[in-house]
């Protein structure tokens, strides 16, 4: 497909964008794409055909227009998948050659393929057929798979096709179905494997609600097969549902290599820039367009996704459209299993949430840890994963203790030297001192729930929106609870993290990014804060409304204050511009330093639109520029977001009437995750008592929708609350 010059106006830089979405694989279709620009739907579709014009004058093959993204039931080796195939109701079923002459139904089923008989059709995929079959010399029934485009199938479909045969070829395991023979014969592309007799997990999943056990033994006996394959150095990279097959004795058979890759021989069907896999199953890298960065840990990745699936009837993250679902399984977290089947166990929610880890490092290393953990699941054992919480990580060890195990109806089938240790001294300590314990606990709840007298705050920058947004939670606290408040001027969002970790302050607003590890988490969605790049000086101005990033050379960047999220934010956008310190020399300055001659002329800040800041230097020689390649930029970081600055947010400016394009993050009321669960209450509801506290916080029945935040429990039983209250 042609590349077009740089783009200069919105339609080029949506088009732009299109097309090195198609390259990089993270388009599912020209529809899906087109919805996100409704106001210029029509000239991107224009400049669509344009290019199909020019792609079938040069001869370049263009058989679709988004990422190789497999069909949800593609290629299953199933026989309860007879008569579902888009054949309908033909008697004259047919083997898969492409483009035949209009009226030839070409050769009929049975078809003799050698030493093979063919004799139906039981499954057909978006890239191949499966035929029941029987093989004459071995007498046997078997499955013959051949490619849907038969003898006229491109070169790519029959690198595919093969890499399929050979993974699976390579592998012997019980839980793997065999391929016996693969190759070419009377012009057809072949190979053979065991007929599974049966259904497959996704039928089982469409059928009734699965028992929590099954599952977990599924996908136990999955992971075990998958670790066969990945100790045989093959990755699956489409692991899901429907290429689980389940036969009559209830044993589950891995199936479709198609999108296998041999880390041995660092070869695959894909490149760099392909999203390969289904997409509701494909871990983060794959969905990112990384897929020739697979590991292991992204087969780990899907089979968490896979036992979400068996346990809630739906995967983890499902979108209207295939982008929308790939944007979400790269940028947002996946929902807690509890807040769809509330009988799920903690421990197997915790397994899964290891699996669905967007970092491939934080997942579980292998398979076949996986299978440990949810064996230890099945008979009553403590899993070796953890929920973040330190207070519960204590707990999980302590259910672990036989005696503590039995009084909370947990079997504990094999308990560690050291907590047999621990339950002899705890019974000794229970023969000498009966009342100890409840008066530990009593006192540690009342510590835990109470409301602190003093309540510190960070707030942020001087004359900052943190700072007003901290001082209006203050005075609202005071008024309504009568506890002594005061509020901090701090470095930023980053120096805010490191006073709620050394416990200085109870609450802090503060960036996305900000915002990890097992210690903090989230009270409230506070706003959105937009990147605003701003530029003085005639030659950077009279460029509007796009900046020429080659005038930025040698020039200085102003990023903001050490311990600013807006300093984070501005270095991943100049990152993922090629602006490296070497090109654009950052300086890390004080925003009220900006005025000054000497000043950077070009600067980066994250800040909330309608900024008084940024409004101030509007008034003066400051002009306001879009973000070059905003939208590739927001694939590339999952706490950015596309976001447009507005006329109605700095009315003096200037601002054409679309708007300015830019990228944008979230700011967060974060606070530790053992703060006091009486002032996460009082501050939820102060925050949203009329009237509203600020003009850009983000409703609550909008924060009620966020449902993968990492929310304190508190705060988390307070939405929940409130939506059911609303219901």
């Amino acid at each position: 497909m042609p590349v077009p010059p740089e783009a200069d106006d919105p339609i080029d830089e949506a088009f732009a964008a299109y097309l090195r979405s198609c390259d990089e694989g993270v388009v599912g279709s020209r529809e899906d794409f087109l919805a996100q620009f409704p106001e210029m739907a029509d000239e991107l579709k224009n400049l669509m055909e344009a290019a199909d014009a020019i792609n079938r004058f040069t001869g370049a093959a263009s058989q679709d227009s988004g990422p190789e993204v497999a069909p949800p039931g593609a290629d299953t080796v199933n026989v309860m998948s007879a008569g579902l195939d888009d054949s309908g109701d033909d008697p004259a079923a047919t083997l898969p050659e492409a483009n035949r002459p209009k009226g030839d139904p070409g050769p009929t089923l049975p078809y003799d393929l050698g030493d093979y008989e063919l004799l139906e059709v039981i499954g057909r995929g978006g890239m191949g057929v499966v035929y029941r079959a029987t093989q004459r010399m071995l007498n046997r029934t078997v499955a013959v798979k051949m490619i849907r485009g038969g003898m006229l199938a491109c070169e790519k479909d029959v690198r595919r096709f093969y890499t399929e045969a050979q993974a699976a070829a390579g592998l012997h395991h019980p839980g793997i179905v065999p391929v016996y023979q693969f190759g070419h014969r009377a012009g057809h592309h072949f190979f053979s494997m065991a007929l599974i007799e049966g259904t497959d997990l996704q039928r089982k999943i469409n059928e009734e609600e699965m028992p929590i056990e099954d599952a977990a033994r599924y996908v136990r006996d999955v992971a075990r097969a998958l670790e066969h394959a990945h100790q045989n150095n093959v990755l699956h990279r489409d692991m899901k549902p429907a290429n689980i097959l389940i036969d009559q004795k209830d044993l589950i058979h891995i199936t479709d290599f198609g999108l296998a890759k041999n880390l041995s021989a660092d070869s695959s069907v894909t490149g760099s820039g392909a999203a390969v896999g289904t997409p509701n199953y494909m871990a983060p890298e794959q969905a990112g367009g990384h897929s020739d960065r697979a590991t292991r840990q992204s087969d780990v990745y899907s089979l968490g996704a896979i036992l979400f699936a068996c346990v809630t009837g739906r995967p983890p993250l499902v979108g209207e459209t295939v982008v929308e679902t790939l944007m979400q399984v790269v940028h947002e977290p996946a929902p807690a299993m509890r807040s769809i089947r509330a009988n799920v166990p903690a421990d197997l929610e915790t397994v899964v949430a290891k699996c669905l880890e967007k970092q491939p490092k934080k997942r579980y290393q292998s398979a076949a840890d996986v299978a440990e953990d949810l064996d230890a699941f099945l008979e009553g054992r403590p899993i070796l994963a953890r929920p973040r919480g330190r207070f519960l990580r204590t707990w999980h060890w302590f259910s672990g203790v036989p005696l503590v195990g039995a009084l909370i109806g947990r079997k504990v089938v094999r308990a560690s030297p050291g907590h047999r240790r621990f339950q002899a001294a705890m019974l000794l300590v229970l023969a000498l001192m009966p009342f100890f314990f409840v008066a530990a606990a009593m006192i540690w709840s009342h510590h835990i729930q109470a409301m602190p007298e003093n309540v510190v705050i960070a707030g942020g920058l001087e004359h900052g929106v943190y700072n007003d947004i901290s001082q209006a939670i203050a005075d609202r606290l005071y008024q309504a609870e009568g506890v002594k408040t005061k509020v901090l001027t701090t470095g930023g969002s980053w120096d805010n993290r490191q006073r709620l970790l050394d416990r200085e302050v109870r609450l802090a607003p503060m960036q996305a990014s900000a915002i990890s590890g097992d210690d903090l988490c989230v009270i409230a969605p506070l706003f959105y804060e937009a990147a605003h790049l701003l530029v003085r000086g005639p030659e950077l101005t009279q460029q509007q409304p796009d900046l020429d990033l080659s005038l930025v050379a040698g020039r200085r960047i102003a990023v903001g204050p050490v311990g600013s999220g807006s300093r984070k934010t501005a270095e991943m956008i100049l990152d993922s511009l090629n602006l490296t310190s070497d090109i654009a020399p950052r300086e890390v300055i004080s925003w009220s330093d900006l005025q000054s001659s000497d000043a950077p002329d070009i600067a980066l800040i994250c800040i909330g639109r309608g900024s008084s800041l940024v409004s101030d230097l509007l008034r003066g020689e400051w002009r306001l520029m879009a973000i070059p390649q905003s939208i590739t930029i927001s694939m590339q970081h999952p706490t950015l977001r596309p976001l447009t600055i507005d006329g109605t947010h700095y009315q003096a400016a200037g601002i054409p009437d679309e708007g300015i394009a830019t990228v944008g993050t979230t700011a967060f009321l974060a606070a530790r995750r053992d703060a006091p669960a009486a002032l996460v209450q009082a501050t939820l509801e102060v925050l949203y008592q009329p009237p509203r506290i600020f003009v850009g916080l983000i409703p609550r029945e909008r924060a009620v929708e966020w449902q993968g935040l990492d929310l304190h429990h508190t705060a988390r039983h307070y939405f929940a609350a409130f939506d059911a209250g609303s219901e």
